[in-house]
């Protein structure tokens, strides 16, 4: 099971036979893996190795730590692939369609506050002006895919509220006489703080896509800016390049 002679890493062959156990069914999820220790004698590797081929699996989503029980396979997440094209603004609503479960928009707050000198300058506003402050969670059925966090501007839109925001916050913009005419992303990926894992359903130590995004009005005025939070296990994102 294990060549100490092959030029394939050894950590690497430990990972390829436990995903086999699970695979296979000989591992369920629930069930608890070897423990570093166990997985030492079995295979006569040092424990470094060990841990390096549990901490893949974790990475992948196969298994999970539990302090002070061990850790375990877990249950293999529904199948959820969104392509969301980077040259369009779409709106999740738009990205979603024709998927068999519908789009749920979860309001998590919703307040006024003053804008900070940051804040104000993206969103061409004095320091100190009203801006709506939301937090929003996106769900496709119960699967969570996008979290965010967004400051938008209140003169033309003072009576935004809850139900605007779980309904579609585009379509309110459009009943308001207003179109939403591009927006500007920076997207990077990053270890999500406890908020962002909680929110999106995350248990195990991974990436996830962090836009920070600008969205402008068809009159050129930006009236939003907002920081998103895509699950990459649930999204792809396409680029149509053109050669100058």
């Amino acid at each position: 099971m294990i060549d100490k002679h092959s030029t394939v890493p050894v950590y690497l062959q430990l990972e390829h036979y436990l995903t086999g156990q699970i695979t296979a069914g000989l591992l369920r999820p629930g069930d608890a893996i070897p423990s570093e220790n166990e997985l030492c004698q079995q295979f006569s590797i040092s424990r470094m190795t060990a841990r390096k081929a549990v901490d893949y699996l974790v990475r992948q989503g196969k298994v999970e730590r539990r302090r002070g029980q061990g850790t375990f396979v877990v249950q293999p997440a529904k199948h959820l692939r969104i392509s969301l094209p980077l040259d369009r603004h779409l709106s999740s609503s738009e990205a979603t369609l024709g998927l068999a479960e519908p789009v749920i928009n979860r309001l998590i707050c919703l307040l006024r506050q003053k804008a900070t000198a940051e804040i104000a300058e993206t969103l061409a506003l004095a320091p100190g002006d009203d801006v709506w402050f939301m937090k929003r969670l996106r769900l496709v059925g119960d699967i969570p895919f996008v979290f965010e966090q967004s400051w938008m501007i209140t003169g033309p839109f003072d009576d935004l509220n809850e139900a605007d925001l779980n309904a579609s916050k585009y379509a309110y913009i459009s009943r308001k006489g207003f179109t939403v005419e591009r927006s500007e992303k920076e997207i990077r990926a990053e270890l999500p703080s406890q908020e962002v894992r909680d929110m999106l359903g995350i248990n195990r130590d991974e990436p996830v896509l962090h836009a920070t995004s600008v969205a402008i009005l068809r009159n050129n005025t930006p009236f939003e800016l907002s920081e998103i939070y895509y699950n990459q296990q649930h999204y792809r994102f396409t680029l149509t390049a053109a050669r100058p």
